[in-house]
């Protein structure tokens, strides 16, 4: 009995450590993206669609959060997430791989989080998401570079050979650069994981012409 009460506090504390990184995580996320009362951002490839919501709670009522997803389920997650949290300015969008699903010029910021390692089609979904960004806008990919032990969680069909599950901001650049953007600030690492590689985070902006 006391092993499994022992169990459960344990459990609860882990649980409750990773929703306070996640919390932290969002706010540092949202200064990055330079996210205000009224901007409309995007979270593409949203997963459980916390950050999203995060987002959401930061913009405010006058602003918006597009949470995009490939997986119909996760789609349908994120819009109960957002009915229980009062949130009326989620919009959830069904993207595909090649595409985000988003309106031309619809945002003033757009993140991808742990996602752009996983594109079958990184071209042109970059060049996508140039299309989504609304002049002056700021895209932040946050990902980590491929280790030897995630190598047999590597994606299908990535295109090329990465060395292991994840990428190299450099390669990320490569086709985000090809795609028009251009790099503002990289930060190494952006924060640290358990038991899984440090990610960093790329602050981009479409390249004048």
């Amino acid at each position: 009995m006391r092993l499994a009460v022992a169990t459960v506090a344990c459990v609860a504390a882990f649980a409750a450590a990773c929703a306070a990184r996640a919390e932290d995580e969002a706010a540092r996320l949202a200064e990055l993206l330079r996210l205000q009362p009224g901007s409309t951002v995007a979270d593409v490839g949203a997963g459980d669609g916390r950050f999203a919501l995060a987002f959401a709670a930061k913009v405010g009522p006058r602003g918006r959060a597009y949470a995009t997803e490939i997986d119909p389920e996760r789609l349908g997650e994120i819009r109960a997430s957002a009915r229980e949290a009062g949130l009326a300015n989620v919009e959830v969008v069904r993207a595909e791989e090649s595409a985000t699903g988003l309106p031309t010029d619809c945002c003033d910021a757009i993140l991808l989080r742990d996602v752009y390692h996983h594109l079958t089609q990184p071209l042109d979904v970059a060049r996508d998401l140039a299309r989504a960004l609304a002049p002056g806008g700021v895209l932040v990919v946050v990902d980590f570079g491929p280790t030897w032990f995630l190598r047999p969680f590597t994606p299908e069909g990535v295109g090329r050979e990465r060395g292991g599950h994840g990428i190299q901001p450099g390669d990320a650049l490569r086709e985000l650069r090809e795609a028009g953007f251009e790099e503002v600030q990289r930060l190494e690492p952006w924060t640290t994981r358990w038991l899984a590689p440090d990610p960093y985070a790329l602050v981009l902006r479409e390249a004048a012409q």
